[in-house]
């Protein structure tokens, strides 16, 4: 009966507002994902130039931590191709385009 108890305490912490996870800053995402949830691993695959890290590094990352800078967010990130400075200076981009309204590419930061 672990299973039904455990169905039961999640549909009333539903009731309750608690399975509302962060918003991922694409509202109809949003409404089929619940958000993002807690201790919930995502896995983005697709070919090459397909716009996987834009996608992750706004939705998953860059949303969560600008929307909601009072929380304690952990992230872990894995890349099998971008460095962490090529990851932080894309983040700035977007920084800098929500702020300023400016298009600036990580390459040009780096340069």
């Amino acid at each position: 009966m672990f299973g039904v108890d455990n169905l039961f305490e999640q549909i009333e912490r539903g009731r309750e507002g608690k399975n509302i996870g962060l918003s991922t800053g694409m509202p109809k995402m949003d409404s089929y994902t619940g958000g993002l949830q807690k201790s919930c691993y995502t896995l983005i695959f697709g070919l090459s130039g397909s716009g996987k890290s834009s996608f992750v590094l706004y939705t998953h990352i860059y949303r969560p931590l600008k929307d909601y800078p009072e929380k304690n967010i952990k992230l872990i990130y894995y890349s099998l191709e971008m460095s962490e400075t090529v990851l932080l200076a894309k983040l700035l981009c977007l920084y800098i385009y929500e702020e300023y309204h400016y298009v600036l590419s990580y390459k040009d930061i780096m340069s």
